[in-house]
């Protein structure tokens, strides 16, 4: 029979109460931070392991209001971690943290009514400063689409990689060689990836890239988004098909070349990212990738369990695969050729 480390050990070991040892390692009030480390310390020396039933967790999620063209999908998100948190009878406080405050090295205003927390989500890209300062006060986090490679930490990131490929595939079995990408300079790291996908199916299909066809718009975004645009269909050879970052920038694109007179997907197809409301709005709909957010959240949400039920375990970033979404922004040459 294993022997079990108790509370009352840990007590006997320092010589204080128990009750203090509780409070500590509950993460509660009424005990000071030096004593609480020493009993922390103890506890993991002894190899105390904290036995928690899952209905009496208590999660932080912490999010920051994104600019809408990075992602109209942000709210969605938000909702599915606290559905999936519901499901699961998880108590849960969710709170925004706007740059400022993460710039001042500000603790969260529940954070500052109690520090009983099982576990951290945070949703977006947060200040690497700031994560590791809440660090010290929550042990165990993951971060939901915040990925960084700079980061060794628990993760949920959408499989931009795959995305490009599978986007730029889809084109080509539609008879597509000339194939152009447009996305924001700011999102770089998400792009090279997604860039990586199309390029990758382009080798693979032996078909050569054209990078004079992959476009970026720098951060003045309004201003520059149609001369960036123009300069790249002006040109005598301009592809027939555009992938674009997310739906956002294909709205955009496919509002601006109406105006130019330039028909989607008579003259130019437009594929996108992200199956938000505006994708099946637009004339034509569009052609995009659902980033299955609902499951994405159960997956976030599961990986933080993991790791506040095993805090020693290796960090695991998963990604998720996106599933294609055929509309009516993209032209099928095959069936244009063949019928002529």
């Amino acid at each position: 029979m294993i022997n079990k480390t108790t509370i009352a050990d840990i007590a006997s070991a320092l010589d204080i109460s128990a009750i203090s040892v509780s409070r500590a390692l509950s993460g509660k009030n009424g005990v000071g931070e030096e004593l609480r480390e020493k009993i922390t310390l103890k506890a993991k020396e002894m190899g105390y392991k904290k036995s928690i039933n899952k209905n009496t967790y208590k999660i932080l999620v912490l999010h920051q209001r994104p600019l809408i063209q990075d992602n109209s999908n942000f709210t969605y998100m938000i909702q599915g971690i606290e559905h999936a948190l519901q499901n699961m009878n998880i108590s849960y406080h969710t709170e925004f943290v706007d740059k400022n405050n993460q710039d001042k090295m500000q603790l969260p205003f529940k954070l500052l009514k109690e520090n009983n927390f099982n576990g951290l989500i945070f949703i977006g890209k947060f200040d690497d400063n700031y994560v590791g300062f809440l660090k010290d006060k929550i042990k165990n986090y993951i971060f939901y689409t915040g990925y960084s490679p700079s980061c060794d930490v628990d993760s949920v990131w959408f499989n931009y990689n795959n995305g490009g490929y599978k986007q730029c595939e889809y084109l080509i079995k539609k008879g597509h060689v000339d194939i152009g990408f447009l996305g924001r300079r700011s999102i770089l790291f998400r792009n090279k990836e997604k860039v990586l996908g199309i390029t990758s199916a382009l080798e693979d299909y032996e078909i050569p890239i054209q990078s004079e066809f992959f476009t970026y718009i720098e951060e003045n975004f309004e201003e520059n988004f149609e001369a960036s645009v123009m300069n790249l269909l002006k040109a005598k050879h301009r592809p027939s098909a555009i992938i674009c970052q997310g739906d956002f920038i294909a709205v955009k694109l496919i509002n601006l070349l109406y105006k130019k007179g330039i028909k989607v997907p008579e003259d130019i197809s437009i594929i996108s990212s992200g199956n938000t409301e505006m994708a099946s709005l637009t004339m034509p709909p569009l052609t995009t990738l659902d980033l299955n957010i609902e499951y994405s959240c159960e997956i976030a949400v599961e990986l933080l369990l993991k790791r506040i039920n095993n805090p020693d375990k290796p960090c695991e970033c998963i990604t998720i695969n996106s599933t294609l979404i055929s509309r009516e922004s993209v032209k099928n040459l095959t069936t244009f050729q063949h019928s002529r």
